[in-house]
């Protein structure tokens, strides 16, 4: 099994129901597929974990960076697992506010990694603080 991180910006502007869909429509094929996951939404940028059997994750990163509404696609970082970190989420979401302290170190880098600043070389540095941030708030968020 694999996690995978990418950040990518949206291609337009992207509403609640533009997110209500992509959730929805997420969460069913992520579900049929075997895939769990994060996504966080921070002012037009995309932040996900995705994790599942390498074939999968990959065929679904593909169809995600061919999707019209994603501009500026990165992997972050990409590991082996034995253990799902989102198991009990077939895509749990957090929408992070760069006014709140909690959310702006996320928020921070996420900016930083669609400049380039941050890439794979970070040794998985990226992967972990989303990681950490996720863990502030798993039971506040609905799978």
């Amino acid at each position: 099994m694999i996690q995978l991180l990418y950040v990518s910006g949206a291609s337009r502007e992207m509403s609640e129901s533009d997110l209500d869909t992509i959730l929805q429509t997420s969460r069913t094929n992520n579900q049929r597929n075997g895939i769990t996951g994060m996504l966080m939404w921070a002012d037009g940028v995309f932040i996900q974990i995705l994790e599942g059997e390498p074939d999968r994750v990959r065929q679904l990163v593909a169809r995600i960076q061919g999707d019209p509404r994603h501009c500026y696609f990165m992997v972050m970082h990409e590991q082996t697992t034995d253990e799902r970190l989102f198991s009990d989420w077939s895509m749990g979401f957090k929408k992070l506010d760069p006014q709140r302290t909690a959310d702006s170190d996320v928020f921070a880098l996420s900016k930083a990694a669609l400049s380039e600043r941050v890439g794979d070389h970070d040794g998985g540095m990226f992967f972990d603080i989303i990681l950490a941030f996720s863990r502030d708030f798993l039971s506040e968020v609905p799978a």
